[in-house]
């Protein structure tokens, strides 16, 4: 009996790339897209109807991020791989993906073989990440090694990075989003998945956090 192909589903917010990478990975005869998905937070439902072995997941998407995503996924469950896949990706960008359980990396210019490749080795419980992140990432890493910098703050996407150093600023929601060019509800929320992440419950207690960092008058 031949083995059971790799299922996977695709999350990306664009629908040539959903259809490209559908093309690719149907072209491998052990490989199966199960289900597509055009934005984060329908991630958990669909992947709980299909069931798949990988997700490949679009890192920067409006409604829900991929690594806010992913970090949900695998709170549900833990056993799929996630293979995040984007244009570019900045080094605390790769970290907080590997942080919220991502199996590995890849930029979106990868050709065929190795997306396949990719697949297979992450559906195989394996990690791996695309080799034009790869230094950046261990640099990063070792930065972080020689800093006292907290952890959590590599958590935090760059717009979270943003708020935060607003909120520490002592800007209301309605000054952040007018700063950001952002609606207000969408502040609202970015100061929600702060506190979420960071493990705080007050706003004044991550401005103090922010100081205590010296990120309220760093560069936004």
């Amino acid at each position: 009996m031949a083995d059971r192909p790799i299922d996977v589903m695709i999350v990306d917010d664009h629908e040539v790339v959903r259809v490209g990478l559908r093309s690719l990975l149907e072209m491998a005869p052990d490989i199966r897209v199960v289900a597509e998905v055009a934005d984060g937070d329908q991630v958990i439902s669909e992947a709980e109807r299909s069931r798949p072995s990988v997700v490949l997941m679009d890192v920067r998407m409006d409604r829900m991020n991929g690594i806010e995503a992913c970090r949900a996924l695998k709170e549900v469950l833990p056993d799929v791989g996630v293979l995040m896949l984007t244009s570019y990706g900045t080094r605390d960008e790769v970290l907080a993906a590997l942080m919220a359980g991502a199996s590995g990396f890849l930029l979106k210019n990868v050709d065929s073989a190795a997306l396949m490749d990719a697949v297979r080795t992450v559906a195989a419980g394996e990690s791996l990440l695309d080799p034009a992140v790869t230094k950046g990432v261990t640099d990063r890493l070792v930065q972080l090694a020689g800093q006292t910098e907290d952890p959590r703050i590599a958590t935090l996407s760059e717009r979270e990075r943003e708020v935060l150093r607003l909120v520490a600023q002592g800007r209301t929601n309605k000054e952040i989003a007018e700063s950001l060019v952002i609606s207000a509800a969408t502040a609202r929320n970015h100061v929600s998945h702060i506190l979420e992440k960071l493990g705080m419950r007050s706003r004044t207690e991550a401005a103090a956090f922010a100081v205590e960092l010296g990120l309220r008058d760093a560069e936004g």
